[in-house]
C-alpha cells in the first residue's frame, strides 16, 4: 500500500497565488485597454460630439432665416436694442446690406406678406428703407371727422288779423208819397290772409364709410384693348380712393386655385395685381385678408359679343375695382 504524498509545502502555495494576481492585474489592464480605445474611437471618430456654434457659423440659408426670425420678433416686440443685439451675433461685415438684399429679394419673389413687412419694419428702423420697400410702410390715411349740420330755426307762422266790419248804415226812409224806404246793400266781409312761408329743407349730411367697413365691388368691366390680351387687373381702395398694399386676393378656377398679393407694382397702383386668364376658363375673384361684402365676381374671356372689334386670336381683358365702403 502507497504512503499519501507529502503535503504542500508552504513555499510553494504562496508562490501560486502570487501567479493568480499578476493574471488578474493583466486581465484588468488589458480589458481597460481595449475599452478605452473602443471608447475614444466610438467618441472621436465614428460618433464625435458636435462643436458648439454661433450665428455667424451658419450657412448662408441659415442666416437668412436667422434675419427672418430677428424681422418678426422686431415686429411685435419692437425692441430695436434687443434686434440689434442679435443682428451683431453674425458678426459679419454690412449686415444691414445683408438685410436690404434680403428684403428688396422677397419683395421681387413676391414672398409670404408678413415676411416681407417684417422685413421692411426692421430695416426701416435701421435707416435703410429703399424705394422698393416704400410701398409697405403707407400708413392708413385718418378718418376725417363729420361736422353735423344744425337744422334752421323754422320762421313763426304770422298770426291773422281780421278786417273789421264795415258798420251797417241805418235805414232813412226817403220823402215820397210811397212807403217803401230803401235799403242800402250790406258789405261782405273780406278777411285778409298773409301766406304762410315755405318751410326750408333740413340739409342730408353724407356720411364717409369707417375704417372697418367692408370691401365691396365698385366696378367690374370688360377692356377691349389690344395690350395685355386676357390679363385680369385688379385694384383695392379704401373708402377715399387711395390703393391699399398687401392685400390677398384669392383666384379660383375649375382647374386649380392661385393666390396674389397687391403692392408688388406700385408704379401702376399701391393696390393693384394682375393675372393672366386662359380662354374657355371661368375665375371667381375674391379679397382673402380684408373684410368684404357682396357677391364675389366672376368673370371669362368667352363669350359673345364681349370685344367684336378686336381682331381675331386678341382676348380682351377684365378690370375689378374693390373698394371701402361700397355694397354690392
Amino acid at each position: 500500500m502507497a504512503s499519501p504524498p507529502p503535503p504542500e509545502t508552504p513555499r510553494r502555495s504562496s508562490a501560486k497565488k502570487g501567479r493568480d494576481r499578476g493574471w488578474w492585474i493583466g486581465g484588468f489592464l488589458f480589458g481597460f485597454t481595449v475599452g478605452l480605445a473602443l471608447s475614444l474611437t466610438y467618441g472621436w471618430v465614428l460618433d464625435p460630439r458636435p462643436l458648439p456654434i454661433t450665428p455667424a457659423d451658419l450657412r448662408p440659408a441659415d442666416k437668412e432665416i436667422y434675419l427672418r426670425l430677428i424681422a418678426a420678433s422686431f415686429y411685435h416686440e419692437r425692441d430695436l436694442d434687443r434686434a440689434q443685439a442679435r443682428l451683431a451675433k453674425l458678426a459679419g461685415p454690412n449686415l444691414n446690406q445683408l438685410l436690404v438684399n434680403l428684403t428688396e429679394r422677397y419683395i421681387a419673389e413676391e414672398r409670404d406678406i408678413r415676411d416681407i413687412i417684417a422685413l421692411v419694419t426692421l430695416a426701416n428702423a435701421l435707416g435703410q428703407t429703399t424705394r422698393p420697400m416704400i410701398v409697405f410702410l403707407t400708413t392708413p390715411t385718418p378718418t376725417p371727422t363729420s361736422t353735423p349740420t344744425l337744422a334752421p330755426t323754422p320762421t313763426p307762422r304770422p298770426t291773422q288779423t281780421p278786417t273789421p266790419l264795415t258798420p251797417i248804415p241805418t235805414r232813412t226812409p226817403t220823402p215820397r208819397p210811397t212807403r217803401t224806404p230803401t235799403q242800402t246793400p250790406v258789405p261782405t266781409r273780406t278777411p285778409t290772409r298773409t301766406p304762410a312761408p315755405t318751410p326750408t329743407p333740413t340739409p342730408t349730411r353724407t356720411s364717409t364709410p369707417g375704417p372697418n367697413s367692408p370691401f365691396g365691388v365698385a366696378q367690374s368691366v370688360v377692356l377691349c384693348d389690344e395690350t395685355n390680351g386676357g390679363l385680369l387687373r385688379i385694384y383695392v381702395r379704401d373708402r377715399l380712393g387711395v390703393g391699399v398694399p398687401g392685400v390677398e386676393i384669392a383666384i379660383s378656377w375649375a382647374g386649380g386655385d392661385d393666390r396674389l398679393f397687391t403692392g408688388f407694382k406700385p408704379d401702376i397702383d399701391p393696390g393693384y395685381a394682375d393675372f393672366q386668364m386662359e380662354p374657355d376658363e371661368r375665375y371667381q375673384v375674391k379679397l382673402v385678408s380684408v373684410t368684404a361684402a357682396g357677391t364675389a365676381p366672376e368673370v371669362s374671356l368667352s363669350g359673345s359679343g364681349l370685344c367684336p372689334d378686336l381682331p381675331d386670336g386678341v382676348a380682351p381683358s377684365w378690370q375689378i375695382v374693390f373698394q371701402q365702403g361700397v355694397n354690392r
